[in-house]
């Protein structure tokens, strides 16, 4: 049930709630209750009121000096005899509380776009900003009534999304002030996820086979396999830093793009591969992986960005996926490397247009393939909120797994296919499945 709160001195440690709310809890006949606000949890005398229906009030010492809005609507939910009052959601950022303004921090709104789904205390704050001893953290409350910031100092939240890459240290600050529930702190590379996924039977099979780049007796055995294979970085964002290398049984051919051109080096033998290779890369950053003879359109290389997110229940979900054409005869289909996109659905219809139903199977087939990558990542500890996936089709229409995107998933691919609707649920994802961490989902 929803309610407000007002702060108020008193002798003793208390909180009195309506009879309504009494009853329809089942506290009817107690004289103390454990309340929690966030990381806080404290016993506290209960009373009963009749001033107003659906307010409550606190004892001050209750939230240890912090404040609790008036102008926000909270819920309360009895369970496992202890009252819960919130959510009091957090979101993690970077740099320090000295440099957040108005301006700078306007964005993150973007997340509250569905908060009258959500209600009560989101917090925006940085590192700086936590006070261990005391539970509280110093930051910005959202005020959904003039859709603005408020400084204040506020209970630590019960759950976390993080907005930034967070070192050890504030790692095991967070896990003592709230267990687990924080997520989207844990960074992987692509050479972590073929050792996680390639022992995994039902992945596999969609994997291109991968090794490391400076172990070349591996890179020459996939060249002699495969003819053609392409060199990354370990780490590598938005298609950067991306190599092709073929050889049609003459000379090898490496091509690659540098400042939005398309570039072809010819390299006579293997020992001239090798020596460009170990002169122009830093091999102990890369992976080699076999190429895949991706679908193309027009010439454009395609694969489909599947957008992948926990809901309310905390169930990981598809809420859709779009389809990323590369610039013409580009070896990578990155949106920043010249690259468009489209609604997914709208390019498996097309590519499947003599057969309807083959498109939605391979809709779900997808799918499928993505949500399988999700929990396996949570069988590594990993601790997700939402995810990019980009997953490939072959000539042969097979399905391959080709990156995870978890540091910083961009969601306005689906603004750049004109999917609005998917924008606006991915987006708001993050704190929705936060209102389910802090105790207040499936509402």
């Amino acid at each position: 049930m929803k309610c407000t709160i007002q702060l108020i001195p008193t002798p003793s440690t208390s909180i009195s709630l309506p009879m309504k709310a009494i009853e329809t809890l089942g506290l009817t006949g107690r004289q103390s209750i454990t309340v929690n606000i966030g990381a806080l949890q404290k016993k506290a005398d209960l009373t009963s009121h009749d001033d107003q229906e659906r307010c409550i009030y606190i004892s001050s010492d209750l939230v240890k000096g912090t404040s609790l809005p008036e102008w926000i609507e909270y819920k309360m939910k009895f369970q496992d005899n202890v009252l819960l009052i919130g959510p009091i959601i957090g979101m993690l950022v970077r740099g320090k509380f000295s440099e957040m303004n108005q301006q700078r921090i306007k964005i993150y709104k973007n997340y509250l776009i569905d908060y009258k789904h959500v209600n009560g205390l989101i917090i925006l704050f940085t590192a700086d900003g936590i006070d261990v001893k005391n539970k509280q953290v110093q930051g910005f409350a959202y005020n959904p009534r003039e859709h603005v910031w408020v400084k204040g100092v506020f209970p630590f939240p019960s759950a976390v999304f993080l907005r930034r890459t967070i070192k050890e240290s504030i790692r095991k600050t967070l896990q003592k002030l709230i267990a687990d529930h924080f997520f989207n702190s844990h960074i992987f590379n692509k050479w972590e996820m073929w050792q996680w996924f390639s022992g995994n039977h039902q992945l596999r099979k969609h994997l291109p086979e991968t090794v490391l780049a400076q172990n070349m007796e591996d890179v020459k055995r996939l060249m002699l396999v495969y003819r053609k294979i392409f060199i990354k970085p370990r780490a590598g964002m938005q298609g950067t830093g991306i190599y092709q290398l073929s050889y049609d049984g003459q000379e090898y051919k490496l091509s690659y793009r540098i400042k939005g051109r398309n570039i072809t080096t010819i390299l006579r033998n293997w020992e001239a591969v090798q020596k460009y290779f170990q002169t122009e890369l830093n091999l102990e950053r890369c992976i080699v992986q076999q190429k895949i003879s991706l679908l193309r359109n027009n010439n454009r290389v395609m694969d489909i960005r599947v957008l992948a997110a926990k809901n309310h229940n905390g169930v990981w979900t598809v809420p859709g996926m779009v389809t990323k054409f590369g610039e013409v005869d580009s070896i990578v289909s990155n949106i920043s490397s010249g690259g468009s996109a489209e609604k997914g659905w709208l390019s498996l219809m097309e590519l499947y247009k003599e057969d309807p139903k083959m498109a939605f199977k391979k809709y779900m087939e997808i799918e499928k393939i993505a949500i399988l990558c999700c929990e396996a990542l949570e069988k590594r500890g990993l601790h997700l909120g939402y995810v990019g996936i980009d997953i490939g089709i072959d000539e042969d229409h097979h399905l391959w797994i080709i990156e995870i995107n978890n540091r910083s998933p961009d969601m306005t691919i689906a603004l750049d296919a004109a999917d609005l609707q998917l924008y606006y649920q991915i987006k708001t994802a993050p704190i929705h499945y936060a209102k389910w961490l802090a105790g207040f989902g499936g509402e």
